[in-house]
């Protein structure tokens, strides 16, 4: 049976553990009912039904006949059957119950008073001796009491009056064994979803982060082929994001050699109007071979160890910008404000931001602050702002928006592609929002070390 379960699918599973654990609750009561009639009645009867016969005899006590038929008439009823008989009735034949005895006498506060407690089945016991749990499975009792004019109180308790487990309703014991196997079922069904959630996690990461981890192949059949799957699927996408990295930087260094000759001969062009007009276009051309070599290193580069100051990587990027008479400032924390990751990618990113806003919106404006275990950069421009419905598509490789940005200001369009990787990996987060200035503003938050 158990080399049979290992081979079932995920949705058998579940199945199997869903309709095991409605047999086990239904198994489970129905030993709980059988328990509670193996034993003895003295857990059963001791109370209510001591309370009640003793409360009868003593309001029997103070009532005359009429008032007794009354009271015994109020006390009748399914399972219960009371009668005031002259004589003590020849003794049953069943077990003592000592123990209850005990309980009617001393809620009496019985003195000298006869009290009597027997099971009224007489194949229990020889009717001398007290009963005993290995012997006690009926439930139907006999109680004596003498009142105070001599007559005798004859109760006699039948069927399930009084059904207790341990001293506890059936019902809440029930209620608390489902909850136990609810419990139970919860465990097995989050066992089984283990794998499935590490799945998840590393999906989740490796979207970030492309670096092959090999996932244990655990749990249902169809889980562990899902896992391996997975696990081949990332050696494959890392060799294609590696081939294609080579092929790019083979293609940048092949180009530059050409562009470095079209460089020397631009150099030699009469006109000085189109030489600087060609030069421009070579520089044009070795910023996109550079900016998609950087994206196509980034794209499949692991998150970067290490810690940083961002303050410091800030206000660096941001003097060497106003050094060549851009206009850029900088609003600093007192304290540092380390996060992971190396300088080199976080200057990246840092200046990919920076350029972005003196770019397209004449100036940027940057702010760093710490706060709850996060180090939040804010880098606003004063242009004409993103469009709410193009705030995601600026990350995409290649984006150039129109016209809020304009085609003429040169640049592959991998800056903010290349930032938002670089943050993605270290655990971060970037957003494009609407700047107080009337502009753009880039919001970058990541975890503080």
């Amino acid at each position: 049976m158990t080399a049979r379960f290992w081979r079932l699918g995920f949705v058998w599973r579940l199945g199997m553990i869903v309709i095991g654990a409605l047999l086990l609750v239904q198994v489970l009561a129905l030993g709980a009912y059988h328990l509670q009639r193996e034993r003895s009645p003295e857990a059963g009867f001791r109370a209510p039904l001591a309370g009640q016969v003793a409360a009868l005899a003593r309001l029997l006590d103070g009532l005359d006949p009429a008032g007794r038929a009354l009271a015994l008439a109020a006390f009748n009823g399914a399972g219960l059957m009371a009668s005031i008989q002259p004589e003590p009735p020849p003794p049953a034949r069943g077990a003592r119950l000592p123990r209850l005895e005990a309980t009617l006498a001393r809620r009496l506060e019985a003195d000298g008073r006869a009290v009597s407690a027997r099971l009224l089945r007489p194949d229990r016991d020889d009717g001398e001796g007290a009963a005993g749990l290995p012997q006690l499975i009926g439930e139907e009792v006999r109680i004596e009491v003498e009142l105070a004019d001599r007559s005798v109180l004859v109760v006699e308790a039948l069927g399930d009056l009084t059904v207790r487990v341990m001293g506890l309703p059936v019902g809440l014991v029930a209620g608390m064994l489902g909850l136990a196997v609810a419990a139970f079922a919860v465990f097995a069904v989050v066992r089984e979803t283990r794998p499935l959630a590490a799945l998840a996690a590393r999906v989740e990461r490796f979207g970030r982060m492309p670096e092959p981890v090999s996932l244990a192949e655990k749990g249902a059949p169809d889980v562990r082929v899902l896992i391996r799957a997975f696990n081949a699927m990332q050696g494959r996408i890392l060799q294609l994001l590696r081939g294609r990295a080579l092929v790019v930087g083979a293609i940048a260094h092949d180009l530059r050699t050409y562009l470095t000759r079209l460089r020397l001969r631009a150099e030699a062009i009469d006109d000085p109007a189109q030489r600087r007009a060609a030069l421009s276009d070579l520089e044009d051309m070795e910023a996109l071979l550079e900016d998609s070599l950087v994206f196509a290193r980034a794209t499949f580069a692991e998150g970067e160890a290490g810690t940083t100051d961002l303050g410091r990587v800030l206000a660096r990027e941001c003097e060497e910008r106003a050094a060549m008479g851009e206009v850029v400032t900088a609003t600093l924390p007192p304290a540092p404000a380390a996060v992971r990751g190396s300088p080199p990618a976080l200057r990246r990113v840092v200046a990919n931001l920076l350029d972005n806003a003196v770019k397209y919106g004449g100036r940027a404006d940057a702010a760093l602050a710490v706060a709850a275990g996060w180090v939040e950069l804010t880098v606003d421009d004063a242009g004409p702002g993103i469009a709410e419905a193009d705030r995601l598509r600026v990350f995409d490789p290649f984006a150039r928006l129109d016209p809020s940005r304009n085609r003429e200001l040169g640049g592959a369009g991998l800056g903010l592609t290349i930032a938002a990787h670089v943050v993605e990996s270290l655990g971060g987060t970037i957003a494009v929002e609407a700047s107080p200035a009337g502009g753009a503003r880039l919001r970058v938050r990541l975890p503080a070390a």
